[in-house]
């Protein structure tokens, strides 16, 4: 093995182009460089066996750059490696994922400027094999370079090193070699459908190999990266959805002579708090999807739940009957009746697949929930009570679903999001005496919706 890197580095300036340009094979994790290497290093051993002319990895890596590194997952990596290499008429590539002495294989052959592979060879090989199965693949090569057609590309540079000018720096030239050092300037960019979806290696050669045009294979595999998604909610909402105001006051009755009673307030009591009840939900949503297992959302919608008023005073006469004792007292309540609140929850969905038709995901965001006041008539009348200012209560949300996604851009959802809530706190608040005052329902500080919907998704 090391001759042939040796006969590589020491080869005439201008060769015959060779047949087979072999990249390193592809390690799929940090623990996976060893055996890449190994099956590499075996698969020129074996095209050398069979006579077949190739490029090593390391003259491949000189001349097109860190391309050859990873070469397995990355999208220009053919179309690059044609550029700098005119004259040759196969690549191999691979990768290698190791797992308990077994190495589990794709090995990709392409044609001159093709997309798609022309053969794939997918194998699960014992590490003890990776001679023989380096053997099959020096065959293979072997046949298909029987089927491509040679390519007109002249003289091929190897290993020449470049030209030195008089200052002792590299010359600059017009010529060929010049021209593909330009083009391999940024040789790690990838095409914008690739950026767009970030999609895994294995999904991204499903789409290279349909032969298929990128928008169409993304509607047909029903994969959502780069769109728009546009849904509409309903649902119902658990927990604390009811809104509860009670006040009261404390009247103090004053004999002024004139035979007409007057009352003096000697004292208030205010609650107010949203407590458990049951709610229906409607709503839509627009969010867009960067990436496969990414989407932000925004969703806007209403609450339709119930609030309910309780008034109450007491009296007293403390000229005759003392300070502490009450005369008379009264309480009414007013509803339950529908009270609807607006909601917005920015958010995140992650998705746990990247294509087919059903798609688990998790949820997370936070909600806003906007109330109104109560100023009901009730309690402009005598004696009038207390108003309560409306307002926005917070809430960081979680939960999850499931998406189900058909072609031509139609969806459907399930998800169940639970709430947390922030904000507002009850509240309460007594001056002066007030000494009826009931027993208050308190919040359980959660909500859990249930909700589900349609929609489309918009490339």
């Amino acid at each position: 093995m090391s001759a042939l890197f040796i006969f590589a580095a020491l080869a005439a300036t201008e060769v015959h182009a060779s047949d087979v340009l072999l990249p390193t094979f592809t390690p799929r994790t940090m623990g996976d460089f060893a055996p890449a290497e190994q099956l590499t290093a075996d698969t020129m051993n074996a095209l050398s066996t069979e006579g077949i002319d190739f490029v090593t990895p390391s003259e491949i890596q000189r001349r097109a750059g860190e391309i050859a590194d990873g070469c397995a997952d990355r999208t220009d990596c053919t179309e690059t490696l044609w550029r700098h290499f005119p004259g040759a008429s196969l690549t191999m590539v691979g990768s290698v994922t190791w797992t308990e002495g077994v190495l589990d294989t794709r090995i990709m052959f392409y044609g001159p400027d093709e997309a798609s592979p022309l053969e794939i060879v997918a194998r699960k090989v014992p590490e003890a094999g990776t001679a023989a199965f380096a053997q099959e693949l020096a065959s293979t090569a072997k046949d298909l370079l029987g089927l491509v057609p040679d390519r007109d590309a002249g003289v091929l540079v190897v290993a020449a090193p470049p030209p030195q000018n008089s200052a002792g720096g590299a010359e600059d030239s017009a010529g060929p070699a010049s021209a593909e050092r330009s083009d391999s300037s940024t040789p790690g960019a990838e095409s914008d459908e690739r950026r767009t979806g970030g999609l895994p290696p294995g999904l991204w050669e499903r789409y290279k190999s349909s032969g298929k045009s990128y928008k169409d294979w993304k509607d047909d595999a029903l994969v959502r990266a780069g769109c728009l998604i546009v849904e509409i909610h309903a649902g119902a909402v658990f927990g604390d959805v009811e809104r509860v105001y009670d006040t009261r006051l404390a009247l103090n009755q004053i004999d002024d002579g004139s035979g007409t009673a007057i009352f003096e307030e000697v004292g208030s009591y205010q609650y107010d708090s949203f407590v458990r009840g049951s709610a229906f939900s409607a709503g839509g949503s627009v969010g867009f999807v960067p990436l496969w297992w990414l989407e932000i959302s925004v969703y806007g919608g209403a609450e339709i739940g119930r609030r309910k008023l309780t008034t109450g005073w007491e009296t007293y006469y403390s000229e005759v009957q003392g300070p502490d004792r009450i005369v008379d007292s009264d309480s009414q309540e007013f509803g339950p009746v529908p009270s609807t609140m607006a909601v917005l929850q920015p958010r995140l969905r992650l998705y746990t697949l990247p294509s087919g038709p059903v798609k688990p995901y998790a949820l997370a965001g936070v909600q806003m929930r906007f109330y109104d006041a109560f100023d009901d008539s009730q309690l402009q009348d005598y004696p009038s009570y207390p108003t309560r200012e409306g307002g926005v209560g917070l809430g960081i949300t979680a939960g999850g679903g499931i998406a189900f996604d058909a072609p031509r851009g139609a969806i459907g959802f399930i998800e169940v999001p639970w709430n947390k809530l922030v904000s507002p706190v009850p509240f309460e608040q007594e001056t002066g005496r007030v000494q009826d005052t009931p027993k208050q329902e308190l919040p359980s500080g959660q909500t859990l919706a249930i909700r589900a919907g349609i929609g489309f998704r918009l490339f």
